[in-house]
């Protein structure tokens, strides 16, 4: 993965505290709480690509000490989504076009195995849960709302695969991409609604060869913004 750049970490204390609340007191550990505080600013775009992390920042945001921060990037390293430079601190991984390539081929390989397993055992209670996940995304105008949607909808459709190892997986692989996919602005809203459309239908083949394409278009969508961003600025 490409390193990082020293980007200072701007002030943006409304959107952190907002988190914040969001995972107090939903966790066994502060070490768990601080990876899924990091985990969501990156996602919603708070901390962006390149972004170096102020340890004493998130530590006071959360209201806790600097030592379950700082044991929890090892995790978020392992999953992609920071860079960990010797006595430079943490920075929010940059991905470079063939790294957001490599991730969408993953998912495709790995999202086509879950639905086979899970067109297989999905019920009526799961359609209706499905939907109604649906309806909220195509009723949501907020990027990090709509963001949540999505990861409910596949959520709820590959919690019937149960192959939990590799739900666990493309959750990584799909935060990995997060923040790029807000800086997008990809629109998914009517698509989703063709994917159901074969969900509900049981049709395994044309679910694949859907989701197949869809990723294909939003990964060459991410790889074009990720090669403007790389390109020498003028003025």
């Amino acid at each position: 993965m490409t390193a990082g750049k020293n980007v200072e970490q701007p002030d943006s204390p409304e959107s952190l505290a907002a988190i914040a609340d969001s995972v107090r007191g939903s966790f066994k550990t502060v070490e768990e709480m601080s990876q899924t505080f990091i985990r969501e600013a990156i996602i919603q775009g708070v901390f962006r690509p390149g972004e170096r992390l102020n340890l004493d920042v998130i530590a006071s945001t959360l209201g806790v000490s600097r030592m379950p921060v700082r044991a929890s990037l090892r995790q978020l390293e392992g999953e992609g989504l920071l860079t960990i430079h010797a006595h430079r601190g943490a920075s929010v991984t940059v991905l470079g076009a063939k790294e957001i390539a490599e991730v969408y081929e993953l998912r495709i390989v790995l999202e086509s195995f879950l639905l086979e397993k899970a067109l297989a055992r999905l019920d009526d209670e799961g359609l209706a849960t499905l939907k109604g996940v649906l309806d909220d995304l195509s009723a949501s105008d907020e990027s990090p709302s709509r963001l949540d949607r999505r990861r409910d909808f596949y959520g709820v459709l590959y919690s019937y695969a149960e192959s939990p190892r590799a739900v666990t997986i493309v959750d990584n692989l799909r935060a990995s991409v997060g923040h790029y996919l807000l800086l997008q602005r990809v629109a998914d809203t009517p698509v989703h609604e063709e994917l159901f459309e074969f969900v509900r239908a049981r049709d395994l083949d044309g679910a694949r060869t859907w989701l197949a394409k869809h990723l294909r278009r939003v990964s060459e969508k991410l790889q074009e913004l990720v090669g403007r961003e790389s390109e020498p600025q003028t003025a």
